[in-house]
C-alpha cells in the first residue's frame, strides 16, 4: 500500500492539486516513512535469524541492491535489541536521491567461525557494565529502484523486481540470542571436530545466560584481579612455547596462544578496571616489533626507548593490549569425544580470552629466535633469524639501528 500512496502523491503533483511547497514536503514525508518501514522490516527478519541459512536467501532480493550468493557467515553479532532512527535525505552521485538510516544495536558479543563467543567491549576497548550489552551504531543507505544485482557462482545478472527502497550495502548478520543458539547448535551437530563441539557447548552456555541477571559467585578469591593480572603478564613475558602449560590455571579453559604472531614488548604499566565479577586488563607497552612463524620481525622501531624517556616521548607506552578476567568457581575441560564439561573449583579470577597472540619480553624473544633457528632446517627461517637477532641485540644494547636495518623499521616510537 505504501507504493500506491507514493504514486498518488506524484499524480497530485502533476495535476497541481497540492501547493508546490506542500507537494515537495508531502512526497519527502511519504518517502521517509517508506524507507523506515523497509529498514525496520529488514532488521526484524535479520535479528530473527531469517538469513543465517540458504533456505530463504532469495527474500533478500526485496531488500538489497546487490545480492551475493549465500555463504556460511564468518561471524555473527548477538544483540539484545535495536532501534531504527529517522531517515535523512541526501543527494548522491549524479543527483540521485538517497536516504541514510541510523540503526543502533545493543550488542552482547560476536561468534566467530570456530563457534567461539567473545563479549563486546565499549569505546577504547573498555569492558561494559557487568551483565550489560554494548551500544553499536550502523548506517544503512537506501535508493528507490526496481533493479538489483544478483550474484551467483556462475556470474552476475541484473534483475528487475518490485519498485521499492532498497539497501545499498548489507551489514554482517546481527541476530538475537535465540537465533544464535539455533545456529550454534546446528553448526555443532554438523561438525566432527572435537574443538568445534567444545567451543559450541561453551558458547551455548554463555548465550543461555547473557539475558538473565548474572549470578555472582559468593566468597572471596585468594588473589585479587590486580595480583592475578600482574603475575600472569610477568610470567607470560618470560615463557617459550614449550613452557606454556605453566599458565593453564590462569584460564577458564585451555589457552591457545597463536605463535604465528608474537609481540615483543617492554611493559610500561598494567591497568585493571573491575566491574563486579568482570575485570578489564589493559597493558601499556612499548612495542619492539612482531615476530611471525618464519622469525621475520616487522613493525619494529628504529630504537628501543629507555625507561627514563617517558617525559621526552609523546608516544611512550602507547601500544595497548588487553584481556578480560572473570571471577568464577568453574572451569571448562574437554572430555573424550569432544564434549565440553564444566567443573567446580576454588573461586578465582581467570582469563576469559583463550585464543590470542603472546606478549614476550626482549630477552625471551632472543631465546625464542635462537631456539627455533637451531632446530630448523629451513634456510628462510635461518636467514630471518639472523637479521632478527641482530636487531634485537641492538635493542639490548640501547643503540639505534644502523641504516641497513632501520630502513625496514615502521613501528614504535623510536
Amino acid at each position: 500500500m505504501k507504493f500506491i500512496k507514493l504514486a498518488l502523491v506524484v499524480v497530485a503533483l502533476a495535476l497541481g492539486a497540492i501547493p508546490l511547497g506542500a507537494q515537495s514536503q508531502s512526497a519527502q514525508d511519504q518517502s521517509s516513512k517508506a524507507v523506515k518501514e523497509v529498514v525496520e522490516e529488514y532488521c526484524k527478519m535479520a535479528v530473527e535469524g531469517r538469513w543465517l541459512g540458504p533456505e530463504r536467501w532469495d527474500e533478500l532480493q526485496d531488500f538489497l541492491t546487490d545480492v551475493g550468493p549465500w555463504f556460511p557467515p564468518v561471524s555473527i553479532s548477538v544483540v539484545s535489541s535495536y532501534k531504527v532512527g529517522d531517515p535523512r535525505r541526501h543527494i548522491g552521485a549524479g543527483g540521485r536521491a538517497a536516504y541514510e538510516v541510523e540503526v543502533d544495536y545493543l550488542e552482547w558479543g560476536s561468534i566467530n567461525s570456530f563457534l567461539n563467543f567473545r563479549r563486546s567491549r565499549g569505546p577504547r576497548g573498555a569492558s561494559p557494565a557487568a551483565g550489560q550489552p554494548v551500544e553499536r551504531r550502523t548506517y544503512e543507505t537506501l535508493y528507490l529502484t526496481d533493479r538489483f544485482l544478483n550474484r551467483s557462482p556462475s556470474g552476475e545478472e541484473e534483475k528487475t523486481g518490485v519498485l521499492r527502497w532498497r539497501i545499498a550495502l548489507s551489514s554482517p548478520p546481527s541476530v538475537d540470542s535465540n537465533a544464535a543458539q539455533r545456529w550454534v547448535a546446528e553448526m555443532r551437530d554438523k561438525s566432527n571436530d572435537p574443538a568445534m563441539k567444545y567451543n559450541a557447548e561453551r558458547t551455548l552456555a554463555s548465550l543461555r545466560s547473557i539475558s538473565a541477571k548474572p549470578a555472582h559467585p559468593a566468597g572471596i578469591a585468594k588473589e585479587s584481579s590486580s595480583e592475578i593480572a600482574r603475575r600472569f603478564v610477568r610470567l607470560e613475558g618470560g615463557l617459550l612455547p614449550g613452557q606454556w602449560s605453566e599458565l593453564t590455571n590462569f584460564f577458564v579453559e585451555t589457552p591457545k596462544p597463536q605463535w604465528n604472531k608474537v609481540h615483543v614488548i617492554d611493559v610500561v604499566d598494567i591497568g585493571i578496571d573491575t566491574n563486579e565479577d568482570l575485570s578489564d586488563v589493559s597493558i601499556s607497552t612499548n612495542s619492539l616489533g612482531e615476530l611471525d612463524s618464519s622469525l621475520r620481525l616487522s613493525n619494529y622501531p628504529s630504537m628501543r626507548l629507555p625507561p627514563d624517556s617517558a617525559s621526552a616521548s609523546a608516544c611512550y607506552g602507547d601500544d595497548y593490549f588487553g584481556f578480560n578476567l572473570l571471577l568464577s568457581d568453574k572451569h571448562w575441560e574437554i572430555a573424550p569425544g569432544g564434549a565440553a564439561k564444566q567443573f567446580n573449583g576454588p573461586l578465582a579470577w581467570r582469563i576469559e580470552d583463550t585464543s590470542f597472540e603472546p606478549l614476550i619480553t626482549l630477552d625471551t624473544a632472543i631465546r625464542y629466535v635462537r631456539q627455533v633457528r637451531d632446530k630448523t632446517t629451513d634456510p628462510v627461517v635461518k636467514t630471518n633469524a639472523a637479521r632478527t637477532l641482530t636487531i634485537l641485540k641492538y635493542y639490548k644494547k640501547g643503540k639505534p639501528l644502523p641504516d641497513e636495518l632501520s630502513s625496514g623499521a615502521s613501528g614504535g616510537c623510536g
